[in-house]
């Protein structure tokens, strides 16, 4: 797609906002060439023409001219404008596709690290591995050993059938944002929101979801505003949307190259009501989540030959079948360059040829910050970030719910709440702690036991991982990757969570804040 249409952009990327007096040029590119040789992503590229192309190596990039620095005028205004100007700059066009940026200058005692990447070598997932390998501060276990090879789950023809169903649906002739008066040119607006991440959170999981839910929801509900002011193609009828499933294998963590698949996301802009989107919402969303599910979609990404898959994706980028894009990450280890604390990220991404818009939110630091890139051609859809915020405001929060216990409010803080809040300690048990590593973590259930190790549990970095993702999305409860992969025993490990979800919250303790402070201003951040 890429050598098809070059003058579309693929760059997607992440801008780290950080407090502390910025790096040196020089200081930033010892610390990159020192993590390359941990870093494939950053030392391979694709090469060759078309689906011809092949991955090359070449272990020691230029970072003289992939890593740069641009030193600003003094006000956050220099920087909304220097950051928009950076994400449509081009990337390198030899080697590796990617180069980091340090802008500094704007305020004392904070900068910024922007790292771009092209779609082709990086996929989301793959975008926060990159980060955690050069930014991360949790280290990794190295008391546990190597897991034991388990047999995958099993998918059902009714799961295959499925997944090929759902994978055509998302092309099918809807005719919603092909006006002729107003087609669409492929110019884009680009903004940005932020949104307290467990405001998100809690109006999910009264109703069974999770974050990401949260986020579908308040986004059809801000379209829903849009459609009925500026686009009546698309009033009182769900949108088409597609949101992205990530498909990697834990042996796959550190490869390049994109390891995700699209499910249909219907954005439920016909319902009324904000409770109404949510639980559209998260019926949609539960096949998708499914471990026989994801399965046989890993199944037929790896069987359907690349050139089908060319092909789709060619006839999703038509007027006629174009969708809405939507994608949500979570980064939950923190980020620091050096003694340096990152406080925010800001995920930008990329418009395919022929989409009305594409949308990636990430969660980090108990804030949600959406980037909005959409076509310009549509009236008033630069709003979009504002509506999105009024959404946000509007969503059914389980104080206010009669359908659900009541719950106090809650703000921008990244803490757990404290255990008197959650009421967790009577359903954190084995049963849970099995059920997120099946669902979440796709193991088999049978080796996963009270007396197994992780190892025997088939319990690997991977698995970890989401137990830790889940915990904190659905219930507010923050512990590290690498604590939970110390539990010798699945038994230990319910009891570590339960002990955690029980402990009181105290702002006051430096272990409960985290190794940063967290408060709900993200400086420097631009919205349009």
């Amino acid at each position: 797609m890429a050598q098809t249409h070059p003058s579309v952009s693929q760059t997607i990327g992440v801008i780290l906002h950080l407090e502390g007096a910025a790096p040196t040029l020089g200081e930033l590119r010892s610390h990159v060439a020192s993590h390359l040789e941990h870093e494939p992503r950053l030392t391979h590229y694709l090469h060759g023409p078309g689906l011809q192309a092949r991955w090359h190596h070449d272990p020691a990039p230029d970072l003289d001219h992939r890593v740069r620095a641009q030193h600003l005028p003094s006000g956050d205004q220099r920087l909304e404008t220097a950051l928009t100007d950076l994400v449509a700059r081009p990337l390198p066009d030899t080697g590796p596709l990617w180069d980091i940026w340090l802008l500094a200058g704007y305020a004392p005692g904070r900068y910024c690290i922007c790292l771009r990447a092209h779609h082709s070598t990086q996929d989301g997932m793959g975008l926060i591995g990159t980060l955690t390998t050069l930014f991360g501060t949790a280290p990794a276990s190295t008391t546990q050993p190597a897991p034991t090879v388990q047999p995958a789950p099993r998918a059902g023809a009714g799961a295959y059938l499925g997944t090929v169903r759902n994978m055509l649906s998302a092309c099918a002739t809807h005719h919603v944002w092909n006006d002729t008066a107003l087609p669409l040119t492929g110019h884009r607006d680009i903004g940005w929101a932020q949104v307290p991440t467990q405001r998100l959170r809690n109006a999910a999981t009264a109703r069974g979801g999770d974050t990401n839910d949260g986020f579908l929801a308040a986004l059809g509900g801000a379209l829903r505003t849009w459609t009925s002011q500026s686009w009546r193609r698309g009033a009182d009828r769900p949108l088409p949307a597609i949101t992205m499933v990530n498909l990697r294998r834990a042996e796959e963590l550190e490869r390049p190259g994109n390891y995700f698949t699209f499910a249909p996301a219907p954005l439920p802009c016909h319902e009324p009501t904000a409770a109404g989107r949510l639980d559209h919402v998260i019926a949609v969303s539960r096949t998708t989540k499914d471990p026989s599910h994801h399965k046989a979609m890993r199944s037929v990404m790896d069987l359907v030959p690349a050139r089908a898959f060319q092909a789709l994706a060619a006839r999703m980028t038509t007027p006629g079948r174009s969708a809405i894009t939507t994608s949500y990450l979570a980064v939950h280890r923190p980020l620091r360059y050096g003694q340096d604390p990152v406080t925010s990220l800001q995920p930008f991404s990329w418009l395919p040829r022929h989409q009305p818009a594409t949308i990636v939110a990430c969660s980090y630091n108990g804030i949600t910050s959406v980037n909005f890139v959409t076509d310009a051609a549509l009236p008033g859809l630069r709003r979009l970030p504002s509506l999105f915020h009024e959404a946000v405001d509007g969503l059914p929060q389980p104080h206010d719910d009669p359908q659900v216990p009541g719950l106090p409010p809650r703000t921008g803080s990244a803490l757990a709440p404290p255990a008197a809040d959650r009421d967790t300690t009577g359903v954190i048990d084995f049963a849970l702690i099995k059920d997120i590593l099946v669902q979440q973590g796709h193991l088999p259930a049978t080796p996963i036991t009270p007396g197994a190790t992780q190892a025997q549990a088939g319990i690997d970095s991977l698995a970890v991982a989401l137990l830790s993702m889940t915990l904190e999305d659905r219930m507010g409860i923050v512990i590290p990757e690498h604590e939970l992969a110390e539990a010798p025993t699945v038994a230990d490990l319910v009891s570590l969570v339960a002990g955690r979800a029980a402990a009181p919250s105290d702002p006051e303790d430096p272990a409960e804040r985290g190794p940063h402070s967290r408060t709900d201003r993200v400086p420097g951040v631009p919205e349009v």
